[in-house]
């Protein structure tokens, strides 16, 4: 699978976890983008990117911004760690802490890994 073709799936599963978040089917979505449901299905599996101008559409619909339809597909430090961080929302100040435990290790040996690539 590619790269962009994995990036609308990602954004396909925000995009359905918004929709049932409100309690809204697919139908009723559908009908207030005045699309068909399997349109609007399409966006959800990722199978049809969604443009800009639809994700404002959905964003409206959802009472969310835009960057929370995209978030998790994207690349960026910055909003990666807005998605760690609404991730650890609700977990115990004790399991954070080990999470962030392991967090660090993860770097430790990504870091380990790429300078012994450099150094080749």
């Amino acid at each position: 699978m590619s790269r962009q073709v994995h990036l609308h799936k990602i954004v396909g599963r925000c995009i359905a976890k918004r929709r049932h978040a409100t309690g809204m089917s697919q139908e009723t979505v559908a009908e207030l983008m005045q699309m068909s449901t399997e349109g609007y299905a399409r966006y959800e599996r990722g199978d049809t990117p969604a443009s800009l101008l639809k994700l404002n559409d959905l964003a409206t619909i959802f009472k969310c911004g835009i960057d929370e339809l995209i978030v998790e597909a994207s690349t960026g430090l910055t909003a990666q760690a807005q998605h760690i961080a609404k991730l650890l929302d609700g977990v115990s100040s004790v399991d954070r802490d080990e999470i962030v435990k392991i967090v660090e290790s993860i770097c430790a040996l990504s870091h380990k890994k790429e300078k012994k690539n450099l150094s080749r």
